[in-house]
């Protein structure tokens, strides 16, 4: 089901798509640079403490877009909603309080959950970036993601305001 709802482009969470293939994307889109002469910037953009910053609702609207059955829209309620932490101060445990952001780190789905939740803008990189054309097929590559870091390939000056609109 991943690899129908995710962008090629995401090497973690997509079956088949390592992060030796990400490396190798990018190696090849500076060669093909280096080989054609075209101006290239590569960006690396590393979502600082991203996994702890998805917000439920958006998650579960994202499930929803994305015609997940209703029995697993509500596993995945339960899993988050239902989620709480307590603090322990001088040996004193407080009261339970509700976690309304993150996916977990560790749990066996957290990965291809945040994979879903940057699919929005692998997408609009794919369709608004000129990106650069690689491998033996000429395959159009804007962006190379790989768990919380996305690598964009800037062939043009005007690909940055589009970029920071991406990001916005």
């Amino acid at each position: 089901m991943a690899g129908r709802i995710l962008q090629p482009s995401q090497h973690c969470g997509l079956p088949g798509n390592t992060v030796f293939d990400a490396v190798a994307s990018a190696r090849d889109a500076v060669a093909y640079a280096e080989a054609t002469g075209i101006p290239l910037c590569v960006l690396t953009i590393d979502f600082k403490e991203a996994f702890d910053k998805i917000s439920h609702s958006h998650l579960h609207a994202l499930l929803r877009q994305c015609s997940f059955s209703d029995r697993f829209q509500q596993i995945i309620r339960n899993i988050c909603d239902n989620a709480t932490a307590s603090i322990q101060i001088n040996g004193q445990t407080s009261s339970p309080i509700p976690i309304r952001r993150s996916v977990r780190q560790g749990c066996p789905i957290s990965m291809q959950l945040f994979a879903m939740c940057l699919n929005p803008l692998l997408c609009t990189l794919e369709n608004n970036v000129a990106g650069v054309k690689i491998g033996r097929r000429r395959i159009k590559t804007t962006a190379l993601a790989y768990a919380d870091y996305v690598t964009i390939f800037v062939t043009s000056p005007t690909d940055i305001s589009k970029i920071q609109e991406a990001l916005r």
